[in-house]
């Protein structure tokens, strides 16, 4: 038989003999079987040639059992199954599916095999304007807006971004007809999650070009916020990112608590405020208000807004107008759901077109249509109303006419006739008589278009916020090496690719160029303390943002918000950006925001099969990235906690863990809890000195509860160790009541987070301390102290509003500076002494409950809210509705499920947010150790601090209980718990 017989085209030798299908020959067969007879007998001899014993063999076998055959192998009983690695599962597919998971609804996504920049673009949705115009435009700072859309959860922000965005975009991009089966737009969100609970989680932004009323063209980035309370992180990061905010209130509800959260942050960063006074047809279809009353409700609404900005500690610093007025055209209204916006000017221009009256000047006949009365009969405006004769200007001019309309149109005919009467002897406009015959909610809607035309009023107000150029001089102001020659851009945020392969970085650029191709340095959190904090990354992608979809650009200029692609290595939240020739010490650093501080809502988490933890670490690295507020932190006891705002972020977290960043990982949760807190609320009964394990060293430690007003100064940065020692001790001195010597003894402050922060004092003699030698190791006691408050002796959480004093210290040897394994750890049990001594107490955190619900719903809520150890402490009617305010306080350790409790037993007639407001101290003493604890049953109230320390310990690990026999020499101990100073 010929070589090219034997063997197949691929090599492969042809008939297998172990084949049953195959055709071999005897002759095959025999020498098979004989090699297998010599193989049998070489195993009878040894290397030299010597017979081998199987007697004295160390194994045992026998001619018989060596076969192919494993049957006798195993002893009796035993089945044997030969596993055949190629062989597929019957239900297994010989091709794999490809499994495209997407995280998020991008446009860009189905342009992989499109090469070309302009095919690209070609494939956008189409713009009613030249989307390279557009992005010529942004080169020229004075015509760029960036504003932050931002407000109470369904107050009406993506909605009315959807305006905008059909305005831009009709008709590749339109929204349904059919009133029975019109669903929002909600174009701006993206995430799967946003789409299926109809609620923002993230922000998102777009970049639009709009005309004023003079046909100007203006590139507006706007940024739409979340209005939830759990995810006001990203709300903070859009105002972070903005010029000036646009906060949208519902009329009906007014301002919410919500709302003065942002405002208070608004002014905090001295940003500019504009007000969108939104859902106007609520007053009119629902309340059904007449026209006077409408007028009262938006005065009022204005009037509470303007009263708590005046009032606010922010007030004094701000710098821009304090007051939201429509005379200082920085007061939208509008109705999104009804596609039409208007401001007083819009009115204003309105009456001088219809009615010829180009002699008139604008701006004073705006202000006249807000705060003044009307005379029919003389035709003139007064500022009195007459014993109450006359009309007020707002009324007759504007809700008038609106509420004509909205009669006019929901009653008419199909005829039309005095709906167009009453369109062109007012606004001159005329319909096509085929409208008359659609639903009346259609019509209304054309209606409204017609006669408020797009976005011009928007435009006309919004862009007097300062342009980048403008605004580049307050948000620079703190750095006076920044120059327009040099690279300075900020990494608000990342937002995940919509496969969740990957991160982009939402960019706000404030000096230089960002070009693709080009090399920029990354500057990380921690760059201030570690200036090694930084990489250097090459720029991969550029876009402009346009909600579900990305516009891909070369470079993006000074004033631009963009989405770069390839710079996210060392960013985790924020990061700041600049030039490779910047010197560290010249950096320009953007401060990091603290998005942890309302992260108390806590649950850890393992993997259901353990070889799957790489995979799990790897979805906490990117959920990290992703989410702004998330915590991660690794337990001694090497349990993952994660920890966030509240349960509906938390569920987000988990949901994209899963689904998304681990490809489907099955993931054991525990129960959810609180994180907690420790403090004192006593003086150490007595000094006791602490010995380091060399007996060479000892330091005694005393604690005392610290005034909460030092706390506060301490969280502001009104307080700073960095500032020169006499700045520090003045404020000490003329604001606290502090004496001279105990303002120059603060040392350090601490936890890590500084709220309700501790502080570490010298309150050694002279005489009896060398206080040049404790000098010297001054930062060793430094991190031993933080040590010990980051983690307390109670169950290893921090300790917040406790002073700290040095009482004495005995320091000895010449290598001191060189003892830090001996004074850290001496000085962490020091301080965990002087807590112990000090009745310590156990602090959890409290949720703010805001609840807006009818009078008929107040008894459900204060039901379940004293079943959870809660309570209401103020209600107040909403003016011009049937609805209440209610404020209250729970636990969040007892606030699991609250939400969903309150809208179950109100039948949906409230509803509530849970805000962190507060550290509170537990009930009950966490070192008695004779509290009764029932197993399986409620805890009495006196015994709860003592059941959450001891449950604590165990969950994470620790041994024991916290006592002060392990931090003291047992002669010691037992003297001290004889004199009754302990128990």
């Amino acid at each position: 038989m010929d070589d090219d017989e034997l063997y197949d085209e691929f090599g492969n030798l042809i008939g297998d003999p172990f084949d049953s299908d195959a055709e071999s020959s005897s002759d095959e067969r025999e020498s098979i079987h004989n090699s297998k007879s010599d193989e049998e007998r070489d195993a009878q001899h040894n290397e030299d040639g010597m017979e081998v014993d199987s007697s004295t063999a160390l194994v045992k076998t026998e001619p018989s059992q060596v076969s192919l055959s494993l049957k006798n192998t195993f002893q009796p009983g035993v089945e044997t199954i030969i596993a055949k690695p190629y062989e597929e599962a019957a239900d297994e597919p010989v091709l794999q599916p490809k499994i495209n998971k997407k995280i998020k609804v991008d446009f860009t996504d189905n342009m992989d095999n499109v090469q070309s920049l302009d095919e690209k673009l070609q494939a956008l949705p189409t713009l009613n304007y030249s989307r390279q115009y557009m992005v010529d435009t942004m080169k020229l700072t004075e015509r760029i807006r960036n504003v932050a859309i931002v407000g109470n959860l369904h107050s009406g922000k993506t909605t009315f971004i959807d305006n905008l965005v059909l305005d831009t975009h009709s008709p590749s991009i339109q929204q349904g007809v059919n009133m029975k089966t019109l669903k929002p737009l909600r174009f701006m969100d993206n995430h799967k999650l946003e789409i299926s609970r109809g609620i923002s989680i993230k922000s998102s932004s777009i970049t639009l070009l709009l005309p004023d009323s003079k046909d100007k063209s203006y590139v507006f980035n706007l940024i739409d916020s979340p209005g939830h309370p759990n995810f006001s992180d990203e709300a903070s990061a859009s105002i972070q990112a903005a010029d000036g905010i646009l906060l949208v209130i519902d009329i009906l509800e007014g301002i919410t608590p919500r709302d003065k959260e942002i405002v208070s942050e608004a002014l905090r960063n001295d940003i500019p405020i504009t007000v969108l006074l939104n859902k106007i047809d609520r007053l009119i279809l629902e309340l059904r208000l007449p026209p006077l009353d409408s007028y009262h409700k938006i005065q009022y609404t204005l009037d509470a807004l303007n009263s708590f900005i005046n009032e606010n500690e922010y007030s004094a610093t701000y710098s821009w107008s304090k007051i939201i007025s429509p005379i200082h055209d920085n007061v939208i209204f509008a109705s999104s759901n009804q596609r039409f916006s208007f401001s007083i000017s819009t009115f204003a221009q309105l009456y001088i077109e219809n009615h010829s009256l180009g002699h008139v000047d604008k701006e004073n006949f705006s202000k006249l249509l807000w705060a003044s009365y009307y005379n029919p009969e003389t035709k003139k405006f007064s500022k009195t109303s007459e014993s109450g004769n006359l009309p007020r200007s707002f009324v007759h001019f504007i809700l008038e006419p609106i509420y004509k309309i909205f009669t006019y149109t929901l009653t008419t005919d199909t005829s039309g006739e005095y709906l167009s009467d009453l369109l062109w002897n007012n606004f001159g406009i005329t319909l096509p008589k085929s409208l008359f015959k659609q639903d009346s909610q259609i019509l209304l809607r054309e209606v409204l278009l017609k006669v408020f035309q797009g976005s011009k009023d928007f435009v006309d107000v919004m862009k007097k916020i300062p342009c980048p150029e403008e605004a580049k001089k307050y948000k620079l102001s703190n750095y006076t090496n920044a120059s327009n020659e040099q690279l300075v851009a900020h990494i608000i945020n990342l937002t995940e690719s919509a496969d969740a392969s990957k991160f982009y970085a939402f960019v706000r650029v404030y000096l230089g160029t960002l070009k693709v191709g080009s090399k920029v340095k990354v500057l990380g959190r921690g760059f201030e303390n570690d200036d090694e904090d930084f990489k250097v990354e090459i720029i991969d992608e550029i876009y402009i943002p346009g909600g579900r979809y990305k516009v891909l650009v070369e470079e993006v200029g000074p004033g631009s918000i963009a989405i770069v692609g390839g710079i996210d290595a060392i960013v985790t939240k924020s990061a700041t950006i600049c030039d490779l020739s910047q010197k560290a010490e010249h950096a320009v650093l953007f401060k990091p925001l603290d998005y942890s501080e309302k992260s108390v809502f806590k649950v850890s988490i393992e993997p259901e099969n353990p070889s799957e933890l790489p995979k799990l670490l790897e979805g906490l690295r990117k959920v990290n990235k992703a989410y702004l507020s998330v915590v991660i932190k690794v337990e001694e006891s090497g349990e993952h906690i994660l920890l966030a705002p509240g349960e509906l972020y938390l569920d987000c977290v988990l949901h994209d863990l899963r689904v998304f960043f681990t490809d489907d990982l099955d993931i054991k949760v525990s129960d959810p809890v609180a994180k907690f807190s420790e403090t004192c609320i006593d003086t150490s009964v007595t000094k006791i000195s602490v010995k380091a394990p060399s007996k060479k060293y000892q330091i005694s430690v005393i604690a005392e509860p610290m005034d909460t007003n030092v706390g506060k100064a301490i969280e502001s940065g009104k307080l700073n160790l960095s500032d020169p020692i006499k700045t520090t001790s003045k404020i000490l001195r003329k604001e606290f009541g502090w004496d001279a010597l105990a303002a120059r003894s603060v040392w350090s402050f601490g936890p890590f987070d500084n709220k309700y922060p501790s502080l570490l004092m010298d309150d050694t003699l002279e005489g009896e301390t060398d206080k040049e030698l404790l000098y010297s190791v001054k930062d060793l006691i430094n991190t031993g102290f933080k040590l010990g408050i980051n983690e307390g002796p109670l169950c290893d959480e921090p300790i917040r509003n406790t002073k700290f004093k040095i009482l004495d210290a005995v320091l000895n040897g010449s290598e001191i500076t060189k003892a830090g394994s001996h004074l850290i750890p001496m000085t962490r049990n020091a301080v965990h002494t002087g807590m112990l001594t000090a009745t310590p107490r156990l602090l959890e955190p409290i949720y703010r409950v805001d609840a807006t619900c009818k009078p008929v719903a107040l008894s459900a809520i204060k039901r379940l809210l004293s079943d959870r150890r809660g309570d209401i402490v103020n209600k107040s009617a909403i003016p011009g509705t049937q609805l209440l305010q209610i404020e209250g306080y729970v636990p969040v350790v007892d606030s699991i499920g609250l939400e969903s409790d309150i809208r179950l037993y109100t039948q949906g007639q409230a509803m509530c947010f849970l805000t962190f407001e507060k550290w509170d101290l537990v009930p009950g003493d966490p070192l008695d150790k004779d509290c009764y604890l029932p197993s399986l049953k409620p805890v009495p109230n006196e015994s709860i601090a003592r059941d959450f320390v001891m449950k604590t310990r165990r969950r994470k690990g620790l041994s024991g209980e916290p006592n002060l026999q392990k931090y003291i020499d047992p002669e010691l101990y037992g003297k001290l718990k004889d004199s009754g100073l302990v128990n």
